[in-house]
């Protein structure tokens, strides 16, 4: 038991900082054993910066498949034959609809997102913007979007509509890129990132983790969102989906995911991470050890093209850990103010 690095490491995050490359990548040989105990650690950082509150962030798939990219991993890539939905971009009162739902359930942030490589068809952002400025009036949701490689000029607009924040993953770590995707480069994702900062949106940026990389290759990624200076972590577990490029993988190991994490954590200890895709197939009866290992939020409701399980279900899980679900801890606003208190 190596206790003496795992303190180590654990009394850095504790002061808000980060670990260094050295010991996260020592966290691969780490047995369970190992990280029970470093779970524990993770568990009193979490508690340290976030506390007791969760966040709920909801998705509505607002423009699903045919998309040119072809992302290995993904269903709606027009590379792939898969029984993933095509349809054209929802109407604006179906993405306020699917907001409102999201904040009936619990959720205290929500996120439209639409396939393809970037949206710059001028209908389809205006309703975009008018989906934003609804969601603004009508609710007390913290409101974000993930529409792609967007040019600056109209994520300015969307910032100027209300938008709070823009969803971009990095995906995977950058000596792994062209392993998943060959349609577009990893610094075109990095630049998304960076023209959201710059339009003053908060920016979520993570990955999806189980798609062949090496441990070190996980650390590689962490260490490069730390450097982009973000404010939202979202984690994905690749589910396999027949007929893409992925297909053939197995799912992420229960203390392998966990153990991811943690990572994320201890390099990024003041960062909300949330768990999303796979978190059920991956963590299955276990999920509420996620907290432990360092999360302070979830992904609730359906995903992209897969279902996930009942938000209910969510909340007795969270409140059953003594923790508080949005619902809990959102100052009470009258709509349209939309701010909350942590």
């Amino acid at each position: 038991m190596r206790k003496e690095l795992i303190d180590s490491m654990v009394e850095t995050a504790l002061k808000g900082q980060s670990i260094s490359n050295e010991q996260a990548l020592q966290m691969e040989s780490f047995s369970h054993e190992e990280l029970d105990y470093l779970f524990v650690g993770t568990n009193r950082i979490r508690d340290r910066f976030k506390g007791e509150n969760v966040k709920i962030c909801s998705i509505v798939n607002a423009k699903s498949g045919r998309c040119v990219e072809d992302c290995y991993f993904c269903g709606q890539s027009s590379s792939f034959k898969t029984d993933a939905p095509e349809f054209e971009l929802l109407s604006v009162e179906e993405m306020v609809a699917a907001a409102k739902e999201a904040e009936a359930f619990g959720a205290n942030e929500f996120s439209i997102v639409a396939s393809g490589t970037k949206m710059n068809d001028r209908q389809e952002l205006d309703r975009v913007i008018e989906a934003v400025r609804r969601i603004k009036a009508d609710t007390n949701l913290e409101t974000c979007c993930s529409l792609g490689l967007m040019e600056l000029d109209h994520l300015k607009e969307l910032k100027a509509a209300g938008l709070d924040r823009c969803h971009h993953n990095l995906e995977t770590a950058a000596s792994h890129f062209d392993k998943i995707v060959t349609t577009h480069t990893y610094e075109d994702e990095v630049n998304a990132v960076k023209n959201a900062q710059e339009a003053g949106l908060d920016v979520c940026v993570g990955g999806i983790f189980g798609m062949g990389e090496t441990f070190p290759q996980r650390v590689e990624l962490a260490f490069s969102i730390r450097d982009l200076g973000t404010q939202s972590l979202p984690i994905n577990f690749l589910k396999p989906i027949e007929g893409t490029g992925m297909d053939h993988l197995e799912t992420i190991e229960y203390y392998d995911a966990l153990k991811t994490i943690a990572l994320l954590r201890l390099v990024l200890p003041k960062i909300d991470l949330f768990v999303c895709g796979g978190r059920e197939e991956v963590l299955t009866d276990g999920q509420e050890q996620l907290f432990a290992a360092g999360a302070n939020g979830i992904l609730g409701g359906n995903y992209l093209t897969t279902k996930g399980q009942d938000p209910k279900r969510d909340i007795e899980m969270i409140e059953n850990l003594g923790f508080r679900p949005p619902i809990a801890w959102q100052t009470p606003t009258s709509v349209g103010d939309n701010k909350t208190t942590p």
